[in-house]
């Protein structure tokens, strides 16, 4: 036996007190675990009014999400065309409360990776036990586990793996396994920096795990569709502490790429950019000795030739960008460097003892599109790069996809360029129509359910471009005929779908 598993953990006798009943069930509990001390107790929905203490000393978690599971029952807080990214920031909010409110342990806090199929159908039908239902959210799924990662680590919760049809199953990209697996045991390697999370802000979104005063862990998430700035003061209040010993102390992007920011200064207020309905993830290092070039600034990889000669490849930026920190390399020694070769090309620098720094910053060519990039003066411009990067996806993951599962799930295709029409407290009675180069074109709209009969399930509007905006650099207008809309309602035009488009200077 691996487990076991309750559900409706509810006290009706009312011939006794609910105490009573409750420590009875402590009791029976109890003594399961003292027969198999070995064992994991799920414990479903209610045990979340218990209290921490009744799962603690269990050997369990309490009922992911604080309610059931099925999107029926739970609220969109924020709008998605990805029905895993709905479920990860309910899951946030819940465990935000458990952290805070009921000052639960990480030990005791649920995940919930995924996102769970609605249980009934409009027509009373129940949908989850079709075994060749497709419904897995290839692009929202990263978010969710890095989620359930930042904030319930130790409870990794899969409510939906990609297992019900065998074209979802077996044509699931190798690239994307690799970073399930890798995530997965970065959990089993960082037990102690998860246990010693500091408190989510549920304002500001975001989570710090920590192993000592200096190093640790910052995951950011931005759950609206526009980019955000977001200000981090690293202090006292993080429970950080100045180092007093020789060395570097560095910020490092894990997540979605890998390279060294900056150096980091105690009292230093740090401004993160982050891309809409994304997670970016970091590791604060404080590193005391190096036995190798560090490339600060920009992705890439450097190391010495003949002693003097520093040679740094693989750098790759964002198109459309250019680098906004100084670019510098820590020597290990202090070697005396006259030529510095970057992708081939050499660059100007200057040398101050052991570190080497770059004359002038670089810029990535092409257009820039970041993740949920917005759409501006109704005027829509896609690059080569993101068809080729769409293009490739679908080679990747060849599923033959049915035009109902597509009109079903906005989350489903994951090759399509989407528009969403993002608009606070969408209304599904509204008759929203578009036009693009003055041709009409289809205005979706998308539920957090596969049955689209729901109004409290409703996301909103989108615009499938796929055969549609086919040329690169090439401008497609597009004109909306939408209701009257409150201020601030409207939110904007957003293409759905992009990864960082990485182009070498």
């Amino acid at each position: 036996i691996g487990g076991y598993a309750c559900d409706y953990n509810f006290f009706y006798d009312i011939q006794n007190t609910e105490y009573s009943q409750w420590r009875g069930w402590q009791w029976i509990r109890s003594e399961l675990l003292i027969a198999l001390p070995y064992l994991i107790m799920d414990h479903r929905y209610a045990s979340q009014y218990d209290g921490p203490w009744s799962w603690i000393t269990l050997n369990g978690y309490t009922s992911p999400l604080l309610s059931d599971e099925n999107p029926e029952t739970y609220p969109i807080l924020y709008p998605s065309l990805h029905t895993d990214k709905i479920s990860a920031d309910f899951m946030r909010q819940g465990n935000v409360e458990l952290r805070i409110e009921h000052f639960a342990s990480m030990d005791s806090i649920p995940g919930f990776i995924g996102h769970q199929t609605e249980r009934y159908s409009s027509d009373g039908s129940l949908p989850w036990i079709d075994n060749n239902l497709r419904d897995f959210d290839l692009m929202g799924f990263s978010y969710s586990l890095l989620s359930n990662i930042a904030t319930a680590g130790l409870n990794l919760i899969h409510t939906f793996i990609p297992a019900r049809d065998l074209q979802e199953f077996y044509l699931l990209p190798e690239d994307f396994l690799q970073f399930w697996s890798y995530w997965l045991k970065w959990t089993d390697e960082h037990i102690e920096e998860i246990r010693n999370s500091i408190p989510f802000n549920i304002e500001k979104d975001w989570s710090l795990m920590k192993s000592n005063s200096s190093d640790g862990f910052l995951f950011l998430f931005n759950p609206y569709y526009k980019q955000v700035h977001r200000k981090i003061l690293f202090d006292g209040k993080l429970n950080l502490k100045n180092p007093n010993e020789q060395g570097y102390w560095l910020l490092k992007e894990i997540y979605p790429q890998e390279r060294f920011i900056q150096f980091i200064e105690y009292n230093q207020t740090n401004d993160f950019l982050l891309d809409g309905q994304s997670v970016t993830v970091y590791q604060l290092m404080f590193i005391s000795i190096i036995d190798r070039p560090i490339l600060v600034g920009i992705s890439g990889q450097t190391y010495l030739t003949n002693k003097n000669i520093l040679i740094i490849n693989g750098v790759y930026g964002e198109a459309g960008t250019q680098t906004n920190n100084p670019i510098f390399i820590i020597l290990p020694n202090q070697y005396f460097i006259s030529n510095v070769i970057l992708n081939g090309i050499e660059k100007t620098f200057q040398q101050n003892n052991q570190f080497i720094i770059l004359n002038n910053s670089l810029s990535f060519p092409g257009l820039y599109l970041p993740r949920s990039a917005e759409i501006l003066n109704n005027t829509i411009i896609v690059s080569d790069l993101l068809l080729e990067q769409l293009m490739k996806r679908q080679l990747e993951y060849p599923i033959q996809w049915t035009d109902k599962e597509l009109n079903d799930a906005s989350w489903l295709g994951p090759h399509r360029l989407l528009l969403f029409i993002c608009i606070l407290n969408p209304n599904d009675q509204w008759n929203i129509t578009a036009q693009i180069n003055n041709n009409s074109v289809i205005v979706h709209k998308t539920y957090n359910t596969r049955d689209h009969y729901d109004q409290q399930r409703f996301i909103g509007f989108y615009l499938d471009l796929t055969n549609i905006v086919i040329q690169p650099d090439v401008e497609y207008y597009l004109s909306l005929n939408i209701p009257h809309l409150d201020p601030g309602q409207f939110q904007g035009l957003f293409l759905e779908n992009i990864e960082r488009i990485l182009v070498e200077p």
